[in-house]
């Protein structure tokens, strides 16, 4: 197993108990039992809120700012929904080159990634996320964790995922942004380029995502199955 730390998903406890002023009555752990309570609804209830409440924290570029263009003009080149669910981009400023996505169809891109990228993998990066949405990845995650966890941060909690499943679900959205891709009549070998550029964990140790290598060798294959 291998914990996923989500920030200011404390908004699960809203659905789980209610409204309460009195936070030391919440508690530490949320069971496997307790996650099958909430429907799919409130799953997507939950990410929509804490992507607000993100938002609401990160310093975000403004509409005319050259950054969000650029994220909008790529983002022009791709569906403007995944799975019938509507999507939405901003860019944070942040030096960390990041990407994320939630299953509302948030989906959020650090200045500090655009600025390592040209547009072709930009476009993957969009792509993979988006994959991400359509596949109800971070549903998926929260459906199979035993328990969920509440840490000493506020506003922070830790889902007890499997490596394999996370690793899985990363392999999963580059296969779906590849076909996307290809069906969208965009170079996909961004996708190859990308992952040469960001940097990514120590392949050595346990991570959620699969390494550089084996991301980039399955594309390959996938590619000259073609």
């Amino acid at each position: 197993m291998k914990p996923i730390i989500l920030l200011f998903l404390s908004l699960l406890t809203f659905f789980l108990f209610g409204c309460q002023t009195d936070q030391t009555k919440l508690p530490k752990i949320i069971t496997a039992e307790q996650i099958k309570a909430l429907s799919e609804n409130d799953m997507f209830a939950i990410t929509t809120l804490a992507c607000i409440e993100i938002d609401d924290r990160a310093i975000i570029a403004a509409d005319n700012h050259k950054l969000t263009k650029r994220l909008n003009a790529v983002a022009k080149t791709l569906p403007q929904k995944a799975n019938n669910i509507a999507l939405n981009y901003k860019v944070y400023i942040d030096t960390q080159p990041n990407a994320w996505s939630t299953a509302n169809g948030c989906i959020r891109v650090n200045s500090g990634l655009m600025k390592l990228l040209d547009d072709n993998e930009l476009q993957a990066v969009l792509a993979h996320e988006q994959a991400h949405v359509a596949l109800k990845h971070t549903i998926s995650l929260i459906r199979q964790a035993p328990y969920i966890e509440f840490t000493h941060k506020a506003n922070e909690l830790v889902i007890l995922t499997k490596e394999e499943t996370a690793q899985q679900h990363e392999i999963e959205a580059d296969n779906y942004a590849l076909q996307l891709l290809i069906n969208e009549n965009i170079d996909p070998q961004g996708l190859v380029n990308m992952l040469l550029k960001i940097p990514f964990h120590s392949v050595t140790g346990s991570t959620t995502h699969p390494s550089r290598s084996k991301r980039i060798s399955n594309i390959i294959n996938k590619l000259n199955a073609k």
